[in-house]
């Protein structure tokens, strides 16, 4: 089971934007070349002299809509990848927190054409699974970066839709200007959570997609494909099955660290946060000051 989040008035009134997943890698070089080769991502460094760590930033400038036209700038604009990284300090290749069963398992990278993506990363000597429709979720393959962390390719259309316009004749063809012949965005980011009542009424808190997009995404998945933006996509299992909750990372360890948000005024988030008790620690961080909100499973938000 999962559910994509949704609206509340105040992250309007805040212009809250989830903006970064927060990653700490090690082999930063060969990383990079990973993601900007194969996906077309750019990479964005940050000057960070008063932290322990480096950051190296990627992702994508611009975010296409379902007709491969640039969105319109009145959606979010792309979330990214805000790599954190000491290599001097890791001597681990273990992930934390990350995996089918831990509290972060993957980013959802969301484009036209699947089988065509996977032929492409193949021909590049990644290994990458099968692609095949799943349940009534969407048509996706899988893969891993040099890291180990998680990928899904997941298609706009269901297997079958794709198929009728092939069919119908009016499928898109591939274009040289985008690596896997058609844009790509960072569509999801996935979490697991052990309360799924109590982690979706806090993320409702935080953030709020374009009030003309909302549907009802249980019946219409590949109107969600097809968002030109990040959402946060929860997951929970309907068994008794128990995911362990986030750990923070020891100097020598690689793993998930975070989610970041974005806001107009932080003083006022602050305001809200004591308002409301919600305990944070405030902070110096990648974009300057900073505070840290945890989530029912302890999964830090860095808010800038």
């Amino acid at each position: 089971m999962s559910t994509s989040v949704s609206s509340s008035i105040f992250a309007r009134e805040m212009d809250l934007k989830l903006t970064h997943n927060i990653l700490r890698v090690k082999d930063l070089n060969e990383l990079i070349k990973f993601y900007v080769n194969n996906f077309g991502m750019k990479n964005i460094e940050i000057c960070t002299p008063s932290l322990p760590y480096n950051v190296n930033v990627l992702g994508y400038t611009t975010n296409y809509d379902e007709n491969f036209n640039k969105a319109l700038n009145t959606l979010p604009s792309p979330t990214l990848l805000e790599f954190h990284h000491n290599d001097s300090s890791t001597n681990t290749s273990l992930l934390v927190n990350s995996g089918a069963s831990k509290i972060y398992w993957k980013i959802g990278m969301t484009l036209y054409d699947v089988d065509h993506a996977q032929q492409i990363l193949q021909s590049k000597q990644v290994n990458i699974t099968d692609a095949s429709q799943f349940e009534d979720i969407g048509y996706l393959c899988h893969l891993k970066d040099l890291n180990g962390f998680c990928i899904e390719l997941l298609q706009h259309d269901f297997d079958t839709t794709f198929k009728a316009k092939i069919n119908q004749k009016s499928k898109q063809p591939p274009q040289d200007k985008f690596p896997l012949g058609y844009p790509s965005c960072i569509g999801q980011i996935t979490l697991h959570a052990n309360d799924m009542d109590k982690t979706q009424r806090f993320y409702q808190d935080l953030l709020d997609p374009p009030k003309s997009d909302i549907k009802d995404v249980t019946v219409n998945r590949e109107w969600l494909w097809k968002r030109p933006y990040t959402t946060l996509e929860i997951r929970h299992f309907h068994s008794s099955r128990h995911i362990p909750p986030f750990k923070d990372l020891q100097e020598n360890e690689i793993g998930f660290e975070g989610i970041r948000v974005m806001c107009n005024d932080l003083n006022t988030f602050i305001a809200k946060m004591e308002v409301e008790n919600i305990s944070f620690k405030e902070s110096n961080g990648t974009y300057g000051r900073e505070i840290v909100i945890r989530d029912p499973d302890n999964v830090p938000i860095y808010v800038s």
